[in-house]
Parts: structure tokens; C-alpha cells; sequence
């Protein structure tokens, strides 16, 4: 079943989008770089643009995004992210995101509240899970912080299992 997202690209520091793909090779297959997602699972592909209207007035009502990735952290046995901070604006947009859509609930599990993270590596998709934290940390500990203004959400779909693409992008107002 292929699938949307909508997500915040991470872009402007070169060395730790390096690091994600490294750390995170499988991302790089499937065309998704550094990023921090606001809502996956969202609509198939194929029903997104019935959205574009909404996910452009929502995020037009909303100022962008400024924050840094300050430390890493883990979803024990699931992945290691950066975290972001000040995260209340963040949050707030995700929350809203949620609110507008409550069909697609943030990553299939209604009345979460997932935090915001920018996902480094994946235990289970890693050759040598036991040291991908600390492989995280030796490899992106010195670039943090690392601070991000982020002026648009990005919609992804994949055109094909596991392969993504950029769909449409979001401004956020001013």
C-alpha cells in the first residue's frame, strides 16, 4: 500500500544531513533526507490532493518554524533522533495538523502525542543495532546544536513501495 507524509525538510548544514544518511542508509534509497515528520500516515496518495486546500491554509496561519536539534535520544529498540527545542511551536503545529485530519492519526495510533524528532537510525534496519547509539553520537554529537528555520511543510508520497517523492510544498505565513 503506498503511503503520504507530511514533513519538514531539514536543509542548510550539510555535514549532519551527511550523518543522517550514513547513520540511516535506507532513507537514502528511499529519497527521504533529514527531516523531522509532522503527520505519517496521511492520506494515500491518490486522495492527497483533496487536502492541498487545507494543509495550504493551515500552514499559512502559522509562522515558521525556528528551532535546533540539541541532543539525541532514543525510542528504546525503535530508533535514535535528534531532539528539537524550543519545541512548543512545533508541537503546537503538529497538534493542529492532528486536530484537522484526526482520520489519519499521528503514525496510525489515535490519542497519541508523539514529541517532535528528526530520526537518525533505525535498530532494526541497522547492520550492528547494539552500537547505533553510540555511532550516533560519535558522528552527530559535535555538530549539535545545529538551528533550522523552516519556511515550508513538504508533502511526500511514494510513487512506488519503499521509493518517495516530493509531491507539494506548504508555506507557512509570516
Amino acid at each position: 500500500m503506498l503511503e503520504s507524509a507530511v514533513t519538514l525538510f531539514l536543509t542548510g548544514h550539510r555535514e549532519l544531513a551527511a550523518a543522517h544518511d550514513e547513520l540511516y542508509p535506507e532513507r537514502v534509497d528511499e529519497g527521504i533526507p533529514l527531516s523531522l515528520t509532522l503527520l505519517y500516515p496521511f492520506a494515500p496518495p491518490d486522495e492527497a490532493e483533496q487536502h492541498f486546500g487545507t494543509l495550504r491554509e493551515l500552514f499559512a496561519d502559522r509562522p515558521p518554524l525556528e528551532f535546533s536539534l540539541v541532543r539525541l535520544a532514543e525510542f528504546p529498540g525503535a530508533v535514535v533522533y535528534a531532539v528539537p527545542e524550543p519545541d512548543d511551536e512545533l508541537r503546537a503545529t503538529m497538534r493542529a495538523l492532528w486536530a484537522r485530519f484526526p482520520g489519519y492519526p499521528p503514525y496510525g495510533r489515535p490519542g497519541t502525542d508523539p514529541p517532535p524528532h528528526a530520526t537518525l537510525g533505525r535498530f532494526a534496519a541497522d547492520p550492528d543495532p547494539d552500537t547505533l547509539t553510540a555511532r550516533a553520537e560519535a558522528r552527530v554529537g559535535t555538530l549539535l546544536p545545529a538551528s533550522f528555520l523552516v519556511r515550508e511543510a513538504t508533502l511526500m508520497e511514494m510513487h512506488a513501495p519503499d521509493r518517495w517523492h516530493i509531491r507539494a510544498t506548504f508555506p507557512f505565513g509570516h
